[in-house]
């Protein structure tokens, strides 16, 4: 069944990106050479700047914290660092005489919206380390792992 999904998955997938590159055809050729060099920043940023400091703190946390916790911490991690890099072209700072072409671009305050999402995604995340926590200590004795320690030892 898994199977017959992932087949299902994959081939609408595929197609959905073959509709979004047909689509790149019309568009003016200074127009592609500027979405591949965004693309290929794009890829130069997750790989050299992204992945490094995630893997740092992914091992810094899973020492550092306990393991009822660093998942969570780990996920909310890496969602919020997603989200400031998305929203960093609306948050950067622009020159005073630059002014966007799509005046409807900058109609929201942008700060205060990634602000609240931000927060509740770590506050979804505190909740998620209780819920771990609390799971452990009802049932330390029956050999359970619990949700996220899949039964390693803690080494400090």
């Amino acid at each position: 069944m898994t199977t017959a999904i992932r087949l299902v998955l994959a081939v609408a997938g595929l197609g959905m990106a073959a509709y979004g590159v047909s689509l790149l055809w019309d568009v003016q050729t200074a127009d592609q050479i500027s979405l591949l060099i965004w693309l290929a920043a794009g890829l130069i940023a997750h790989d050299a700047i992204l992945a490094p400091i995630y893997t740092m703190f992914s091992h810094a946390g899973r020492r550092l914290l306990p393991s009822t916790v660093w998942a969570p911490v780990l996920v909310a991690g890496a969602a919020t660092l997603i989200l400031v890099l998305l929203s960093l072209p609306v948050l950067a700072p622009r020159p005073a005489d630059k002014t966007p072409d799509n005046a409807t671009i900058l109609d929201r305050p942008y700060g205060l919206g990634l602000g609240i999402v931000v927060a509740v995604i770590w506050v979804l995340a505190a909740a998620v380390a209780v819920r771990n926590h609390r799971s452990l200590r009802s049932h330390p004795a029956s050999g359970d792992p619990g949700p996220t320690d899949r039964g390693r030892d803690r080494v400090r």
